[in-house]
């Protein structure tokens, strides 16, 4: 393993490109002067920057199992840090048990994990998985705990996405998404409105994100409002479409905001999306406090929909200043590089790495 006292820490995110978060990370890591690269099983069809695709999606099962020994033993020689991404390690899982995450270690490579949702959500306490409708097995429960008792077991500090999967991993810590930067996104903010206003709504997965409740809802408001429902673009494409509308729609049946809400604020968008309030105290006061997103579920969207048109013009404007200025401060990869720099730098054993992530104290130390 290579001397990190010697040389910038050499990090490997690995080995998925979910939502962009780890490459957003991994370029932000870049430009604070870390080695920082992303190895991924199959590239997604979003199109997301990465370094090392092994391809593996339409191999064999022993050609897959090769590929990713093959980049097990390629992290223990060439990098100083594995941060796990949606929380898969190298090889499957055996009742629970694994043997590449103690042979890291054993090597001297220190683990890190980033929780993302479905990795280690039970499906039966999950809003749309547990009736049945969604698209993980009620079944698949006892597998996502053990995954996540064995990367928290290995992993010196785990992170997650979503607040509510702080209960699932002990000692976990929230993290915001880091998928773009926001200071990079020129915003597009509607001046004038001498046209109806126009809602986008973007969803991975239909059934997930509401859209159902969100297609009933533009429905009734009919000539008041275009509607564009933007599905299976690359991002470069699906942002173009973004930066037209006035209003995002997120999602409906989840408890917090996902990466697209993050792209809209950071575009300077009215952003709808629903928000559990039990899980809102988890996150840093701040952000609490300045959190713009207005929330609605599949009962609530139409009237969320009527309040925001009856705003004035210079309600929604202010409404969506605030969601670009959000977006700066609490999704800046920059600042979450600088943070996550902060706890790769202490040992389990040393000095504690600051705790909840705060962009006024993430200046970056050599």
């Amino acid at each position: 393993m290579p001397d990190s006292r010697a040389a910038p820490l050499r990090i490997l995110h690995w080995p998925t490109d979910v939502g962009g978060h780890p490459t957003g990370l991994s370029r932000a890591e870049r430009a604070l002067g870390l080695h920082s690269d992303v190895a991924v099983i199959t590239r997604s069809p979003f199109n997301y920057d990465v370094d090392i695709d092994l391809d593996l999606a339409s191999r064999s099962r022993l050609r897959r199992l090769a590929g990713r020994t093959s980049m097990l033993l390629r992290a223990a020689r060439d990098y100083d840090i594995v941060h796990l991404n949606f929380a898969q390690p190298f090889l499957p899982l055996m009742g629970g048990f694994g043997i590449d995450l103690p042979l890291l270690k054993a090597s001297g490579v220190r683990i890190f994990t980033t929780c993302q949702g479905c990795d280690v959500r039970i499906p039966a306490r999950c809003a749309v998985c547990a009736t049945g409708s969604g698209p993980c097995s009620i079944n698949d429960g006892t597998r996502r705990a053990g995954v996540a008792r064995y990367i928290a077991r290995w992993s010196e500090r785990v992170f997650c996405l979503n607040p509510d999967l702080t209960d699932l991993v002990p000692d976990s810590l929230f993290m915001p998404y880091a998928s773009i930067d926001p200071h990079a996104i020129t915003p597009v903010f509607a001046k004038a409105y001498d046209r109806p206003l126009r809602i986008a709504h973007a969803p991975t997965d239909r059934t997930v994100k509401g859209t159902s409740a969100v297609i009933d809802a533009i429905a009734a408001l009919g000539s008041r409002v275009e509607f564009d429902l933007i599905e299976r673009l690359p991002r470069d494409q699906a942002m173009l479409r973004y930066a037209q509308a006035d209003i995002i729609i997120d999602q409906l049946r989840l408890g917090w905001y996902g990466g697209l809400s993050v792209e809209a604020m950071a575009l300077g968008k009215v952003v709808i999306s629903r928000i559990d309030p039990a899980l809102v105290s988890r996150v840093p006061l701040a952000m609490q406090q300045e959190l713009p997103i207005l929330s609605a579920d599949q009962s609530t969207i139409s009237c969320t929909l009527d309040r925001v048109l009856a705003m004035p013009a210079s309600q929604r404007y202010d409404l969506a200043a605030r969601s670009r200025r959000f977006a700066q401060r609490w999704h800046n990869p920059h600042a979450l590089a600088s943070w996550m720099h902060q706890h790769y730098r202490y040992r389990a054993d040393g000095p504690s790495a600051t705790q909840a992530f705060d962009p006024d104290a993430t200046a970056f130390e050599t």
